[in-house]
């Protein structure tokens, strides 16, 4: 055997083994019914009755799927019924096992956005919760959410053709990186979702060693480099301009200040992104005081690009 042979043989090994491990991503390796326990279901009555009522129309699963050839642990919860429903993809906020999917998390948001006719799932990413892999915030666990989209071509009624993607914090980061990587999703909705990593280190200083160097490899390495691929005000104009975004911030937010949102607005109007911005006033991180509104307005604005097919916005200065 020749060599040039012998080089042709190696590299075609080596892409069909990558083409067989990406065909892998999303496949559900394990699926297993979750019933919500008594004491979440009286916790979710008491701050919600109307739902708890509605849950008894939602199923849930906890599941094992594949990504980039990793174990990740994720939740699916979707209406009990016959036809196809329109899906949302769900990004936790938080790092490691803090801000992980417990099942109050699972039962209340997982299964409100199920109560208004959608397919939802969410990933813990790798390295969480017994997921194979390290959580990089941002890095390499970015395919876990884009793989999501692959898993929901196995739930038998999930409607692949609509899809919307939502995240609060560090979820938000996650939704604007997917947003830059696919043209996939129909809507995305995004609360509070840290889009500037320098601005983050002034207001949190105690960020850079606890979490960045934590859990990005290689941090002080490659510091700025690394930074601005979590922060999509650097490259807002590579966010895709067919998915329609709506962006909602408390502005008494510490954990992440509302300058990261409103610095990311401005970027994205002067490049014509189909933007809705929303700033609470007296806010907090989980917008207290207007939670109805939060949901309100992320319930109306899945339904009218996800359910109802509405046409993008006219982004250029028109007008009388």
């Amino acid at each position: 055997m020749n060599m040039k042979l012998k080089i042709w043989l190696a590299i075609s090994v080596c892409c069909l083994g990558f083409y067989v491990t990406r065909a892998q991503d999303g496949k559900i390796i394990e699926k297993q019914r979750m019933i919500l326990s008594d004491t979440t279901v009286a916790k979710i009555t008491k701050a919600d009755a109307e739902l708890a009522l509605a849950l008894k129309k939602i199923e849930f699963y906890r599941i094992t799927y594949v990504s980039d050839s990793l174990k990740i642990k994720g939740f699916i919860a979707k209406p009990i019924g016959v036809g196809k429903f329109p899906a949302i993809i769900s990004n936790r906020g938080g790092s490691g096992e803090f801000g992980k999917w417990n099942e109050i998390g699972i039962g209340f948001f997982l299964g409100k956005l199920a109560s208004w006719g959608y397919v939802v799932v969410a990933s813990q990413y790798r390295g969480n919760d017994g997921s194979e892999g390290q959580d990089e915030i941002g890095g390499k666990d970015l395919n876990d959410v884009l793989s999501l989209v692959n898993t929901l071509t196995e739930i038998d009624n999930a409607d692949t053709s609509r899809i919307g993607i939502e995240g609060a914090s560090r979820g938000g980061m996650m939704t604007y990186l997917a947003l830059k990587e696919s043209c996939r999703f129909k809507a995305a909705v995004v609360l509070a979702g840290s889009a500037n990593a320098f601005t983050h280190l002034i207001s949190r200083p105690d960020f850079e060693e606890n979490v960045y160097a934590k859990y990005i490899p290689e941090y002080y390495d490659n510091k700025e480099k690394e930074l601005k691929a979590r922060s999509a005000v650097f490259w807002a104009d590579k966010m895709c301009k067919t998915t329609p975004t709506l962006i909602m911030h408390g502005s008494s937010d510490w954990r992440v200040t509302a300058s990261e949102s409103l610095e990311l607005a401005q970027e994205l109007y002067k490049y014509k992104h189909p933007l809705r911005f929303m700033l609470f006033e007296g806010a907090d991180h989980r917008l207290s005081g207007f939670r109805s509104d939060y949901f309100s307005q992320m319930k109306n604005f899945f339904a009218y690009y996800l359910k109802e097919n509405n046409e993008l916005p006219n982004m250029e200065l028109h007008g009388r």
